[in-house]
């Protein structure tokens, strides 16, 4: 009966499916969503394979590489035959206390980049970022510039970029074992020569080879032709009709590929488990595993290249975390400084050779009229000797350029970061505001500020000061999840050891701000009118998973109580008591619960005139991590992670990833439920649904009503093992935005280059009017292709970014884009996309052979003047060979010209008609490199002579450039380069 329904709603789903045509995708299946989607539970997914294969890379590195302290190894047999999960590889290595959850980020960024690949619309359709097409050599050369750009990035410390690149990597490799026939070739090992620098693909078929036979079946067993496997020639299948699949070829296959009709027809991937996706469906858990193997020795190869530390980096394969410090510099800073300087030798000295050492130091000074520069470094002793050099600058005028300080620290520190800003003054450059929240959201980064306000201060005042004049910080330290503290000059450096508290695992069990916190003595001494006192009660949670809670109290404070669960007391006088130990710095309460805190309801009195802040946190290896995603149709259906908010009026779920699930002493934890609570109260609880095969996997789909609210909270509610509740809440609030904006760049960036950015505006909602702004970091010339856009509902907008980088610009050094969209009408928050643009070195001449073009084939012929020129034609066929790999054959007036695969090279069908004789192919490699390939006419065919429709293979110029007599290949190559540089300059852009 169970087989007999299942069967059935596989076919209702498969109806349902047949009743539309959606987006053109290609590759095993994306992620874990799709099996629910596609009905597929038998399918493993690019996830899958990417997750598993890092897995098992970080179990055999940890194996070979001893505990920094306790000098210890993982054992690899422990893990052999077991499902592979985070918490059980750290929690083996560095203890059941250390998060994961920094790995879990950077392997989810890899396997999201992964999935983009099938859902983004640059990357989607492109046959050659799916060895779709026949198109095995460009596929392979794409893989192997990619490959360096991961180098690259991995040697300037770049490692978000190089996740990113990784993951795309990893899809294309996957990708050639379910589109290719190697497996039907009876290979039951990895090929060896992909990916591999200085290795040539071998025994690929070329363009008149006949490749599969006709196959009416919805399974394909036996359809590649028995010349394919006797010659062992390589072979993928077509996809649709960019480019159109030539006479004899195979298919990809599956319901949603057109050219399956055309004959031959069916095909031959192996993306799934179901024959409704998949013709060699049979063959998908030999294609799966082998893509597996491939994905892990690739990871091994580049652990091996960079070593250790850098690949531990890579994968956030520790439980440190980024440190950066953004400090005003102004004369009057002269006692922040110091103690600024003080935490971070503390910090340096103290976990120096531990886990806990950060992976990176960032500073960034700034004053008022300049910010910056950003001093980055990973090694310690560095940091330090750069921090020692700075000192308080003249001046002392407010306010101050911390916005723009902070939004240069954000874009530089990694994902997970604490950041500590030092600061007395206001910020001058506010309306950087929504920039850095995007940014805060974006990294999941939080930032603390630690503030000095003392009103015996001389400073030169330009203005009178508003009262509220750090209500941004408060803000902005609020949505990040971190803390704000107002205190002296006299106890700074004492307040300043909050830094040394934070760690990954910190997160907050309360927090309440009442009116507006801007003395270090309080309001008391700000307000002449005396105000009532009043009595307020709050209640915080301590459950089975929390250890180290301190609460921070500041503000127009009398005095307080706290009580446990069984109602025992202690006074705020009490500094030594049965519950806590109070210490008081100045205006400010720090209150250490007692180890082990009671759990159950905790209760806080405050008297208080009414302006106040409390902020609860403790440390817990139980968390999570989230992101929001849409839901992607199509033939490979699955979620697409957005790197943005959730959009108003786009269907949205929230995937859930938790940690320390299994590692509580009191036994396993269930999550349950996730609630969204907004400004004025709770929004609505949704269920989590699990993922099946993941234990630590949850998605819950957004109430629309939800996706109109502009501001919410994530709090995720469960039960331990003896059924007590426990919550968790995301450190970083989230808003909703109006507009989708999207940048994207498909080619690598050179130095002395002139660099384009696909950008993208979507309105999902009602009309709207935008002014679009752009602007880098370095500060490069730009330009915006437009800048005034009107869009009416479900309406997009595409165009591009231009910027020149300098001939100057160092190959490892990143430039990021930001694009802004400000709300003309109706007026509203802007909204921003950001791109990081990694600089690669400029290619060698040895690097790869000069490319060339050769005319193999003229057909038609054009009478002589005055015959009417439109109604007769010409056709010419180029072949081209590229070691880059091609992108693109277009006519100079801009349109496509078809090209396929011809084994090594590709071949380009050029027709027109008589009217033009002559006509220059512009040829845009995966460089992003263009040249140009001349053809011409036939000659004029006179009255009774006859016309040959063959030529003998001759090679044409390449950018206006004629053959030389036997020229030097380097000759060439410099020559190429040349002219390279002035098609450039006279393209279009």
């Amino acid at each position: 009966m169970d087989h007999t329904l299942a069967w059935f709603w596989h076919l209702l789903w498969m109806l349902t499916l047949w009743c539309f045509h959606p987006q053109e995708v290609h590759a095993f299946f994306p992620n874990f969503w799709t099996r629910a989607m596609a009905l597929t539970w038998g399918s493993t997914t690019h996830q899958d394979i990417t997750e598993e294969a890092i897995l098992n890379i970080t179990v055999r590195l940890l194996s070979e590489t001893p505990h920094p302290t306790t000098g210890k190894r993982l054992r690899e047999e422990d893990f052999k035959g077991k499902i592979l999960l985070a918490d059980d590889i750290f929690a083996a290595f560095y203890g059941p206390e250390v998060s994961p959850k920094r790995f879990c980020g950077a392997m989810a960024q890899v396997v999201n980049a992964n999935a983009a690949m099938d859902f983004d619309g640059t990357t989607q359709n492109d046959p050659v970022l799916h060895f779709d097409s026949e198109l095995i050599y460009s596929s392979n050369a794409w893989l192997l510039q990619t490959r360096k750009e991961i180098l690259q990035a991995v040697r300037s410390e770049q490692y978000s970029i190089a996740r990113d690149k990784l993951g795309q990597l990893l899809h294309s490799l996957q990708d050639f074992y379910s589109h290719s026939n190697w497996v039907e070739l009876g290979h039951r090992q990895i090929h060896p020569d992909l990916v591999q620098p200085g290795q040539e693909i071998k025994s690929v078929a070329e363009a008149g080879v006949r490749t599969c036979s006709d196959c009416s079946d919805w399974t394909c067993k036996g359809n590649l032709l028995a010349n394919v496997a006797a010659k062992g020639l390589l072979t993928t299948g077509y996809y649709g009709s960019h480019p159109e699949k030539p006479v004899g070829k195979c298919s990809h296959g599956g319901r949603f590929d057109d050219s399956r009709h055309r004959e031959p027809r069916g095909g031959i991937n192996k993306d799934s488990a179901s024959y409704f996706f998949s013709p060699h469906h049979y063959l998908h858990s030999e294609a799966a595993a082998l893509a597996l193997e491939a994905t892990k020795h690739f990871l091994e190869q580049l652990w091996r290249e960079i070593g250790n530390k850098q690949f531990m980096r890579l994968l956030d394969i520790s439980p440190a975390t980024g440190l950066s410090f953004v400090v005003d510099t102004t004369g009057s800073m002269g006692d922040e400084i110091n103690a600024a300087k003080f935490q971070a030798r503390e910090i340096i000295d103290r976990y120096h050779g531990t886990p806990q050492e950060p992976d990176f130091y960032i500073l960034v000074p700034f004053h008022d009229p300049e910010f910056g520069p950003v001093h980055k470094t990973s090694d310690p002793e560095e940091f330090w000797k750069i921090f020692d050099n700075i000192v308080p600058l003249s001046g002392g005028d407010e306010p101050e350029m911390c916005l723009s300080a902070l939004e240069l620290a954000l874009q530089y520190s990694p994902p997970f970061s604490e950041i500590f800003v030092f600061t007395d003054a206001s910020a001058k450059d506010a309306y950087l505001k929504n920039s850095v929240e995007s940014l805060i959201q974006e990294k999941k980064c939080k930032v603390t500020f630690l503030i000095t306000e003392d009103p015996s201060r001389t400073r030169t005042k330009r203005e009178t000061l508003a009262p509220d004049r750090f209500n941004l910080y408060i803000h902005l330290s609020h949505t990040s999840g971190g803390q704000i503290i107002f205190t002296d000059d006299k106890h700074i450096r004492q307040v300043a050891e909050i830094i040394g508290e934070s760690s990954i695992s910190s997160m907050t069990l309360f927090r309440h701000q009442k009116g507006s916190i801007f003395s270090h003595k309080g309001t008391r001494r700000k307000i002449r009118r005396r105000t009532t006192v009043q009595e307020e009660v709050h209640h915080f949670s301590v459950d089975s998973l929390v250890d180290k809670v301190v609460a921070t109290i500041q503000g127009a404070v009398w005095s307080f109580q706290i009580s446990d669960p069984t109602g025992e007391t202690q006074h705020h006088s009490s500094t030594q008591g049965p519950l806590a130990k109070i210490e008081v710095i100045g205006g400010i309460y720090r209150i250490f619960l007692t180890h082990p805190a009671l759990v159950g309801k905790w209760t806080l009195k405050l008297r208080s005139e009414g302006h106040y802040l409390v902020h609860i946190q403790g440390q817990s290896s139980l968390d999570f991590l989230y992101y929001f995603a849409v839901p992607v149709e199509g033939r490979h259906p699955g979620l697409l992670m957005m790197d943005s908010h959730p959009i108003e009026g786009v269907p949205t779920y929230l995937v859930v990833m938790a940690m320390g699930l299994n590692h509580s002493a009191s036994g396993l934890v269930q999550l349950q439920a996730v609630t969204l609570e907004g400004q004025a109260g709770p929004l609505g609880e949704l269920e989590l649904k699990g993922e099946g095969r993941r234990p630590d996997l949850f998605v819950a789909e957004l109430p629309p009503a939800l996706l109109a609210t502009r501001n919410f909270s994530i709090v995720v509610h469960g039960v331990d093992s003896e059924g007590r509740t426990l919550a968790r809440a995301a450190p970083q609030a989230s808003t909703t935005a109006g507009s989708l904006l999207e940048l994207n760049r498909d080619t690598p960036v050179f130095p002395g280059r002139l660099v384009s950015i696909d950008w993208k505006v979507t309105n999902p909602a009602s009309p709207k009017q935008y002014h679009l702004e752009v602007s880098s970091a370095p500060q490069l010339p730009v330009n915006l292709s437009s800048s005034r856009l009107s869009l009416g509902s479900n309406q997009t907008a595409t165009g591009q970014i231009y910027l020149n980088v300098p001939n100057t610009t160092a190959p490892g050094s990143v430039i990021t884009v930001t694009l802004q969209a400000n709300l003309v009408h109706p007026p509203g928050d802007p909204g921003f996309a950001h791109i990081q643009l990694l600089v690669m070195p400029l290619p060698l001449v040895q690097d790869l052979s000069p490319p060339a073009c050769k005319v193999t084939a003229i057909d038609g012929s054009c009478g002589p003047p005055p015959s009417p020129c439109s109604s007769q034609r010409w056709t010419a066929t180029v072949q081209i060979r590229d070691e880059a790999g091609i992108r693109s054959v277009q006519t100079e007036g801009g349109s496509a010209v078809p090209h396929h695969a011809d084994g090594a090279a590709q071949s380009a069908t050029y027709a027109s008609d008589c009217c033009s004789r002559q006509a220059a192919l512009v040829v845009t490699n995966l460089l992003g490199q263009a040249y140009r390939c001349q053809v011409g006419a036939p000659p004029t065919v006179l009255p009774g002579k006859a016309r040959s429709t063959t030529l003998p293979p001759r090679v044409v110029a390449i950018a206006g450039l004629a053959p030389a007599a036997a020229p030097t290949w380097c000759w060439v190559w410099v020559t190429f380069l040349a002219m390279d540089r002035m098609a450039l300059l006279v393209l279009p852009p």
